[in-house]
C-alpha cells in the first residue's frame, strides 16, 4: 500500500495525538498535577517548531525548513539530558526558540521522544508496514533506517520515532534498528487509551493490551482514563500478549509557547471536521485564513501529512500558511554533473533543494552534517522528487559510495560453517557476528542452525553484526571446507595483507585480481573476495573489483499522460520509452492515457529508457507477502499476520500443515491480494 492509500484509510479515525515533546511527559506520581513548559524569555520573538528533522550542520538543526542555531540548546532525548550527537535526521523534534530581529532562529531546547520501542512481530511487504507492541508502522520514502533497512526488521529490536495517524498507527519517520540483543531491553509505547478497566488493571493502545497491575497505586495518576494519552514502559510481553507496565506518564498535546508566539508543526492531521477545526499532532488548528500549497484545500483531510505555519492563539494555532507534503513521483540513482547554490543536476536534469530537503550520507565518508554544501561533481546520490510547475524538487537526498550496491543498502554475503552458535539471533560463520532473526531460512528450518552447520549467508551490515535477510542451509552431508565469499566496501585499509571488506579481516597478498590490480585496493573500493578462513583471517584466492555503473538510473510513479506509443509516452513529466520493457501487472496493451504505472530504466537524451514497467493500478490479485506471528486466530481461512487478515484455505505448506495455524506460530505468506485480504498462495513455517 503505497502512502496515498495509506492516508486514505486513515479518513474517519478520531484521537488526540501525540506532540514529541520531553517536558510534557509528567510521571503519573502520586496523582501528581499535569504542568506545561512555559514561555520563553529573551527579545526575540518565540517560536515552537514539531517535526522531523531534515538535515544536521555544526551547531544547526533544520526543522521545517528552518535552520535553528543550537550551540547553546538544551538537549534531551526520551527525556534524558543528551548532547547534540544524539539528535539524528529523521528523528521527531519539539523545539522551543525564537527568531531574532535578524531573522535567525535560536534553539533555546530540543526534544525527542520515540512513539514505540520493542520487537518487530510482523512485516507486511505491499503496506510497506510492520508491527511493534500492537502498533501498525507505516513506512514512507523519507523515513530514515539506521542500523539496517525494511528487510532486515522481523524479530530485531526497533525505536520508531514519528507521527500518529489512528489509534494504533504510526508514520515512521526514523527507525532504529539495534542489531545485538539487550536482554531487559525497555519496551515503550505511547498511544490514546481505550477499554480501561480500572479492576482489572488493563487497558488497550491501539492493539497492544496493557497491565498495569504492577504499578503501585500512589503512582497511578487519576487522570489515567479512555482517550488520554499515555506513554507506558516496562521490560516484558507475557504469554498472553500483554505488556506488563513498569511506569505509565500521561502526555500533554498542547504546544507550551507563549500567547502569539510563532508556530511551525509537521505530521498528520486528524479530527477533522473542517478547515476551522482539525488535530496535528493532537495540536488544534483553524486553517481557515491559510494559504494552501503542494495541493488544493479538498486534500486536507484526516490522514493527509501536512506542515503548519501560525500563530498561537488561546490554545489553538491559527494557521497562515498550510502545505501539504505529496510523495515524491520521481527516484533518481545517478553521479552529480553540477552542483549551484539551491540545486543540483543529474541525469541531464537539474533538481531544485529547498530548506526542507531530507539530506543523509550513507557512503564511507558518513558525513554527520552532509548537506548541498558539501555534494561534489562526481558523488553518487540517490534522489526522490517531485515535479511542480516550476521544475523538479528534491525532497531527498542520500549520498553513497560510487561502487555500493544498487539502492542504498550495500549486501554482505558470507558462506562457511556455523561456529560459536548461541541463538538464532547470534552465531557467527567464516568469524563474521550473525543475526539472522530477520532471514528468510531456504533449504531448513531454524532448527537446523547448529555448529558445524555449513550456511550461506547474505545480508545488511549493522555495525560489526550481519543483519541476515536469506539464509541458505547446505545439505547435511556437504564436504567440509573453509572457503568463504564476501562482497562489500574496503575499511581499515593498511596494505595488501591487512583490511577488511564488510568487516572481515583480508589477506590478499597471494591473491589474483579481476578488474583491477593490487595497487586499486584503497578504502570505499567495492569487491567480491573469494578465500579460506585462517585464524579468522581471509586468506583470499581471488578478489574482484566492482565497477560503477555509468547509467543514471531513474525511477518515476504517476498517471500515463500524452501516450502515442509505447515508445513515446510520459510519467510525471518523464518522457519513457517502454518498447523494450519487462512489464508486469499487465501488457503493454493495457499502457494508455490514465493508468497509473511505475517505470525503471537509465536515461539517454532525456528519455528514460524502460527496464521495467508495473501496471499499479490492477484492480485486484497484486502479488504480496507478509512474515511474523500469527494473531487473531478463527481458521485456517480467517486469522492476521502482521495487522493483515489471510485466506490461506487455498495454499500449500512447508514445513507444515494447516492444522498448525495458531496464534504465536511465526510464519511467511506468499499470495495475492483481493480487497485488503491476502489469499495464500503458500504458508511456510518458520
Amino acid at each position: 500500500m503505497n502512502v496515498a492509500s495509506f492516508r486514505k484509510s486513515m479518513s474517519g479515525w478520531v484521537f488526540h495525538a501525540l506532540v514529541a515533546t520531553a517536558p510534557l511527559l509528567l510521571a503519573a506520581c502520586g496523582g501528581g498535577e499535569q504542568v506545561a513548559a512555559g514561555g520563553i524569555v529573551g527579545t526575540g520573538i518565540s517560536i515552537s517548531s514539531v517535526g522531523s528533522v531534515s538535515a544536521l550542520g555544526p551547531d544547526v538543526v533544520t526543522v521545517n525548513g528552518i535552520n535553528f542555531a543550537a550551540k547553546t540548546a538544551l538537549v534531551r532525548v526520551n527525556g534524558e539530558a543528551a548532547t547534540q550527537a544524539a539528535l539524528k535526521v529523521g528523528l521527531v523534534v519539539t523545539i522551543q526558540g525564537q527568531t531574532l530581529a535578524d531573522g535567525t532562529a535560536v534553539a533555546q531546547s530540543i526534544d525527542s521522544r520515540v512513539e514505540v520501542k520493542g520487537v518487530v512481530s510482523g512485516v507486511d511487504m505491499a503496506a510497506r508496514s510492520f508491527t511493534v507492541l500492537g502498533q501498525r508502522v507505516f513506512t514512507d520514502q523519507l523515513t530514515v533506517f539506521g542500523g539496517g533497512s525494511f528487510a532486515t526488521l522481523l524479530n530485531q529490536y526497533v525505536e520508531v520515532s514519528g507521527f500518529r495517524a489512528a489509534p494504533g498507527d504510526v508514520l515512521a519517520t526514523r527507525v532504529d534498528i539495534i542489531a545485538t540483543s539487550v536482554p531487559g531491553a525497555t519496551l515503550e509505547v505511547t498511544g490514546v487509551v481505550s477499554a480501561f478497566d480500572p479492576v482489572g488493571k488493563t487497558f488497550m493502545i491501539g492493539a497492544q493490551l496493557v497491565d498495569f497491575s504492577q504499578v503501585g497505586a500512589a503512582f497511578v495518576s487519576p487522570g489515567l482514563a479512555n482517550g488520554v494519552i499515555a506513554d507506558v514502559h516496562g521490560t516484558m510481553v507475557n504469554t498472553g500478549g500483554r505488556l506488563i507496565a513498569a511506569e505509565i506518564y500521561l502526555v500533554v498535546t498542547t504546544i507550551p509557547g507563549p500567547e502569539n508566539s510563532s508556530v511551525e508543526m509537521e505530521g498528520v492531521i486528524t479530527n477533522f471536521t473542517g478547515l476551522a477545526g482539525f488535530r496535528v499532532n493532537g495540536q488544534l488548528v483553524d486553517g481557515r485564513g491559510a494559504t494552501v500549497t503542494g495541493g488544493s484545500a479538498a486534500m486536507i483531510v484526516d490522514g493527509a501529512k501536512i506542515e503548519v505555519e501560525g500563530t498561537l492563539m488561546q490554545g489553538v494555532v491559527v494557521a497562515s500558511k498550510i502545505e501539504i507534503e505529496q510523495e515524491a513521483e520521481i527516484a533518481l540513482d545517478a553521479t552529480v554533473e553540477a552542483v549551484d547554490q539551491t540545486g543540483i543536476t543529474l541525469g541531464g536534469q537539474r533538481y531544485l533543494v529547498t530548506s526542507t530537503t531530507q539530506f543523509e550520507d550513507r557512503s564511507a565518508a558518513a558525513m554527520r552534517d552532509f548537506g548541498l554544501a558539501a555534494v561534489r561533481v562526481g558523488d553518487r546520490l540517490l534522489v526522490d522528487a517531485v515535479r511542480s510547475a516550476t521544475g523538479l524538487s528534491a525532497t531527498r537526498v542520500v549520498r553513497v559510495d560510487l561502487q555500493a550496491a544498487s539502492g542504498s543498502d550495500s549486501t554482505t554475503e558470507v558462506e562457511g560453517a556455523i561456529t560459536e552458535f548461541v541463538s538464532i539471533a547470534s552465531f557467527k560463520v567464516a568469524g563474521q557476528s550473525i543475526n539472522a532473526s530477520s532471514a528468510k531460512i531456504e533449504g531448513g528450518v531454524a532448527g537446523d542452525l547448529v555448529v558445524g552447520r555449513r550456511v550461506d549467508v547474505e545480508g545488511v551490515l549493522a555495525g560489526n553484526v550481519l543483519l541476515a535477510t536469506r539464509v541458505v542451509v547446505e545439505p547435511a552431508d556437504a564436504p567440509p571446507t573453509a572457503s568463504v565469499a564476501i562482497e562489500g566496501l574496503i575499511t581499515g585499509f593498511v596494505s595488501q595483507a591487512n583490511f577488511k571488506v564488510s568487516g572481515q579481516v583480508v589477506d590478499a597478498t597471494q591473491s589474483s585480481f579481476e578488474g583491477g590490480i593490487a595497487a586499486d585496493l584503497a578504502n570505499g573500493r567495492s569487491v567480491a573476495v573469494q578465500g579460506v578462513v585462517i585464524g579468522g583471517v581471509v586468506a583470499a584466492s581471488k578478489v574482484s573489483f566492482k565497477s560503477a555503473s555509468s547509467e543514471s538510473t531513474l525511477e518515476v510513479e504517476g498517471s500515463i499522460t500524452a501516450f502515442s506509443s509505447i515508445a513515446n509516452f510520459k510519467v510525471a513529466g518523464q518522457s519513457v520509452d517502454a518498447s523494450s520493457a519487462r512489464i508486469s501487472n499487465g501488457t503493454a496493451a493495457d499502457l494508455a492515457n490514465g493508468r497509473r504505472v511505475g517505470v525503471v530504466g537509465p536515461v539517454a537524451n532525456g528519455v528514460l529508457r524502460a527496464a521495467t514497467v508495473e501496471i499499479k493500478d490492477a484492480p485486484e490479485l497484486i502479488e504480496a507477502g507478509v512474515r511474523g506471528t500469527i494473531t487473531n486466530f478463527v481458521s485456517v481461512s480467517n486469522f492476521v499476520v502482521a495487522a493483515r487478515k489471510i485466506d490461506a484455505s487455498k495454499a500449500t505448506f512447508e514445513h507444515g500443515g494447516s492444522a498448525n495455524l495458531a496464534n504465536g506460530v511465526q510464519v511467511e505468506i506468499e499470495g495475492k491480494l483481493v480487497g485488503n485480504v491476502l489469499v495464500a498462495d503458500k504458508v511456510a513455517f518458520d
